[in-house]
């Protein structure tokens, strides 16, 4: 076995930033550690909050260089293409990285169907992943139109689209939120009382519901139906789903649904080969794209690397049958539901933020 291995961390997302925080046991064990990822990491948990002004805008960050300072090498930039054969990675400003072992935890995109958004359109539409794009929400939202309030159309109507129409229904300056889905069920999979209950918050805000909408086209200025029906707004978020990112979608590296990853989160047919959380193809049964799956794998690939240097047998993922989900509404209330059971109210908002501010507070040491 070599003195010391390569090992490459494309990405910063949950599962990556477990391995930072305990990089010491990677370099125990003979690992020399780079890490290609943007400055800042984003959570999740608190997007639609920041974005439509709940939260303060840094509520939710974690400065990743501080975090990877002393541990491993960083470098601020994006992969744009990694070489199975030659075991390089490629990165936006041009660079050349080699690697032994490479990890990918480079979260999701929002899934837009082709032609939804007019070529050359693209910046006037904004997105809810990545994170980075709501950025342009908050800004939009700090002047009103003259003699009115915003007038905000969001489409999709799963977790993400549901907490933004809900955040922007409760604010003063917005006098109009429409959230439409071509789907006729609203919100993430939810009992049926908890579902009717979410439509009715959202109807005594003020949303005006339009699910079963085909639509047509999305711009900056309105949304057209396949009726010719023009729906006009100031702004449009586009939450309609997630999917990889086009560096994992691509062969040999990865497909449709990502990286193929077996239970040891290892590619398919490359040992050398890791990924986590959004960007992963869970083999052994798809999981939906949350936070909190690569939050509970971070621990598992952390011991999986650890076990490739000592030969030690590799670990497996086994996700959680059931795992709490806290959908954030805005207005001092949410929504948490675990299996069948829900709690609609201050109680639920205060267990998120307390989740949620003790996970982030661990990286920011």
């Amino acid at each position: 076995m070599p003195t010391e291995t390569l090992l490459l961390l494309v990405g910063a997302g949950h599962g990556h930033l477990h391995l930072l925080r305990h990089a010491d046991r990677l370099t125990a064990v003979g690992y020399r550690v780079t890490l290609v990822a943007p400055r800042w990491f984003d959570y999740s948990g608190t997007a639609s909050a920041v974005a439509a002004g709940g939260e303060d805008a840094g509520t939710g960050r974690v400065d990743v260089a501080a975090l990877a300072r002393g541990r491993v090498e960083h470098r601020v930039d994006l992969v744009t293409a990694v070489d199975l054969a030659a075991r390089t990675a490629r990165t936006r400003d041009g660079e050349t990285v080699a690697w032994d072992v490479v990890s990918l935890n480079i979260g999701s995109v929002a899934a837009v169907p082709d032609g939804l958004v007019p070529d050359g359109l693209g910046d006037d539409v904004l997105r809810v992943k990545p994170l980075s794009s709501l950025t342009g929400l908050r800004e939009h939202l700090r002047g009103a139109p003259t003699g009115r309030g915003h007038h905000v159309a969001v489409v999709g109507a799963g977790a993400s689209g549901v907490e933004l129409a809900a955040h922007l229904a409760a604010r003063a300056d917005v006098d109009r939120v429409r959230l439409l889905d071509v789907g006729s069920a609203l919100g993430p999979p939810l009992p049926a009382r908890a579902r009717r209950r979410l439509a009715r918050l959202l109807t005594e805000r003020g949303v005006e519901l339009r699910l079963g909408s085909r639509i047509r086209q999305v711009d900056g200025s309105g949304v057209t139906l396949e009726d010719g029906t023009r729906l006009a707004h100031d702004v449009a978020v586009l939450a309609t789903g997630l999917a990889p990112p086009s560096l994992a979608t691509r062969p040999p590296l990865g497909g449709p649904g990502g990286v193929p990853v077996r239970a040891t989160l290892q590619h398919r047919d490359h040992d050398d080969v890791y990924a986590v959380g959004d960007c992963a193809d869970f083999l052994p049964g798809a999981l939906p794209r949350i936070g909190v799956h690569g939050v509970r794998q971070g621990p598992v690939l952390l011991s999986a690397l650890e076990a490739r240097r000592t030969g030690a047998a590799a670990p497996t993922y086994e996700p959680q049958r059931r795992a709490l989900s806290v959908l954030d509404l805005g207005g001092g209330t949410a929504l948490a539901v675990r299996g069948r059971w829900w709690w609609l109210g201050g109680a639920s908002l205060r267990l998120k933020r307390r989740i949620d501010r003790r996970w982030i507070s661990t990286y920011r040491a």
